[in-house]
């Protein structure tokens, strides 16, 4: 793994834990790619309403040093929170080709 590869994982590892919406999470990936990051939930019926599992979300790095594919576990939040989050990250996967 490289030194960039590396420094990725620990960005993704200090989100866990952390509560977003898919904007303010895009927006947060975007910038540390240094690319446009569109996260999309995947796996699940959206208008499923059983708060008890585990969402998948999942993106893809096309930059050079980054290339791979990302998982993002999220956790949806019953009520959206006051600064507009919906979902808190749980656990994070990665695949670098």
């Amino acid at each position: 793994m490289t030194s960039r590869e590396k420094e990725v994982v620990g960005f993704l590892e200090s989100l866990v834990n952390k509560r977003y919406n898919l904007e303010t999470l895009g927006e947060e990936l975007s910038n540390h790619f240094d690319e446009e990051i569109k996260p999309e939930f995947v796996g699940i019926d959206q208008d499923d309403d059983d708060g008890l599992t585990d969402w998948n979300i999942m993106f893809n790095s096309e930059n050079e040093d980054t290339y791979g594919y990302f998982d993002i576990y999220v956790l949806m939040m019953r009520r959206e929170g006051w600064d507009g989050s919906t979902f808190m990250i749980t656990e994070i996967g990665f695949e670098f080709d």
